[in-house]
């Protein structure tokens, strides 16, 4: 069987990247079994070979479910430890899509807004992910920023977030500071719904009281996606913080049903403070603020 290229490995040749390093937002989380506990079987690793051979976009995703079946079968727990995106990563890819993309199709999740923001951060660079999830572009983002790039991860939901502190710590990335608040315009608490009808309290914060609290003076990049709720985030953000503290890029959620005729469409309200549509992606527009 023909092995994959070196930019796809699917779960061989962990030990080139840096052992696990001790990690502050991982203070009394219990990191679980060491990275490798859960490879995938051979006939899964068969179903890896097929979507990671598949073309980019959606061609690429349509013929994904083709390889599924097999790529998902006999996984312990639902879980893989893989190598994708250039990480070695614990992916679910049963119970979310950001991962399972990642697991199966690595070369069609978000190539573009991965592409941008690797190019984006450097040294000294301070990278916003709002909504993170699982924290895979955030994952991305650290990498290739280094060690003094500064990678803020900000999701309520606590299980993603283990997901996440545990992935940072099996690729020793320790600029990766995860914060569990759910942002919005008002101050407060909320319960959020989970996926099984279960709640889960999260304080509700904004996000210029976030950053003060994080001692962020100023943002270089910016993810959101926040199901909908980006414009009440940005809103009151923009209005009170000094442009020159604003990203000079951002990577948000644009849903089918958004218009930029609509002035509650976060990508409207970008549009009015001065940023410009680089690249609109399947699920993204990507806007760079002008500075001419």
């Amino acid at each position: 069987m023909t092995r994959p290229e070196p930019e796809t490995p699917l779960t061989d040749t962990f030990d080139e990247l840096p052992e696990p390093a001790p990690n502050t937002a991982l203070a009394g989380v219990d990191p679980g079994p060491a990275h490798g506990a859960y490879r995938p079987g051979l006939v899964s690793q068969m179903g890896l070979l097929i979507g990671r051979a598949l073309p980019t976009g959606r061609t690429g995703l349509r013929l994904s479910g083709l390889a599924r079946p097999l790529a998902v079968s006999g996984l312990k727990d639902g879980k893989a430890d893989v190598k994708a995106l250039g990480l070695k990563l614990r992916l679910h890819p049963k119970d979310n899509l950001s991962e399972k993309r990642a697991f199966l199709t690595p070369q069609c999740f978000d190539a573009a807004e991965l592409s941008e923001l690797r190019a984006a951060m450097g040294p000294g660079k301070t990278f916003i992910d709002i909504g993170a999830g699982a924290g895979l572009h955030a994952l991305v983002a650290a990498k290739a920023g280094g060690p003094a790039a500064r990678v803020i991860a900000v999701e309520p939901r606590s299980a993603l977030r283990r997901r996440l502190a545990y992935n940072a710590r099996a690729n020793g990335l320790e600029n990766v500071e995860i914060s569990g608040a759910a942002l919005s315009d008002y101050e407060g608490e909320s319960v959020m719904r989970l996926v099984h009808g279960e709640g889960e309290a999260v304080r509700v914060t904004r996000l210029s009281t976030l950053l003060a609290e994080m001692k962020v003076a100023r943002l270089d990049v910016m993810k959101i996606d926040t199901a909908g709720a980006e414009a009440s985030i940005l809103a009151p953000w923009f209005a009170e913080t000094p442009r020159e503290r604003w990203p000079g890029l951002i990577i948000m959620e644009r849903s089918a049903g958004q218009s930029a005729e609509n002035a509650r469409d976060a990508l409207f309200l970008a549009c009015q403070r001065g940023y410009t549509v680089e690249r609109e992606t399947r699920s993204n527009a990507i806007v760079r603020l002008d500075v001419s």
